[in-house]
């Protein structure tokens, strides 16, 4: 018999040794596909494991967008999406002080922490945040300093939910350099932000300085 013929029979035999290599007398963890698939292929006469073996299951997502991977993963709906609001980087010059504006998102949103970016070189943070909304405070959060891992953050102690088309107050103090967007509004996708005041910290106010954020 050819070499080559033998090499590729004792190959087939091999991978059909693999494939049922998984059967015990109390387990059964056979394949019946090459690379993928999925369904009940892991059971006993106890026990039954639906799944994809050597499969990663996750996501991958933006502000705006989350894909869900894999055959098993199911269905990713808005109300299991993270949807944020991100103006996006801002610019130099920066100071520090205090930004009054309004906010309106485009979609329900639910958050627990905001993100300033700081600018290069910089310990650029937010000190602290209050969102309003008439005489009720929707969010109030505080800065927990740099010994923090995520010091770029401001966690509010509970997740609250801003809902779509609403306009909310905020005020929020900065130290340091935070980046800033040198504009009276901001829109995009998620929502609105406007500055109604910025005080800087020698007392200098504008009114066309946003913080650039990030609310997650």
């Amino acid at each position: 018999m050819n070499k080559q013929i033998v090499l590729i029979l004792v190959g087939l035999i091999c991978l059909t040794g693999i494939a049922y290599a998984g059967v015990s007398a109390n387990y059964n963890l056979s394949w019946h596909v090459l690379s993928g698939g999925g369904g009940s292929q892991m059971d006993s006469a106890t026990y039954a494991l639906s799944s994809t073996v050597g499969q990663i299951i996750g996501y991958s997502e933006s502000s705006n967008y989350r894909l869900g991977a894999g055959y098993w993963y199911g269905a990713v709906s808005t109300t299991t999406s993270r949807i944020k609001f991100d103006t996006g980087p801002g610019t130099y010059p920066s100071i520090s002080g205090t930004y009054n504006g309004t906010f309106t998102p485009t979609q329900t949103i639910t958050v627990s922490k905001l993100y300033t970016y700081p600018c290069a070189g910089t310990g650029g943070h937010s000190e602290y945040v209050l969102f309003w909304k008439g005489s009720e405070t929707v969010a109030e959060g505080s800065w927990a300093g740099y010994q923090e891992a995520e010091w770029s953050y401001i966690k509010f102690s509970e997740s609250v939910t801003l809902t779509a088309d609403e306009q909310y107050s905020f005020s929020i103090r900065t130290g340091s350099y935070p980046q800033v967007i040198h504009s009276p509004a901001l829109t995009n996708a998620n929502g609105t932000l406007n500055c109604t005041e910025f005080v800087d910290a020698n007392g200098k106010s504008y009114n066309d300085w946003i913080p650039a954020l990030r609310l997650e």
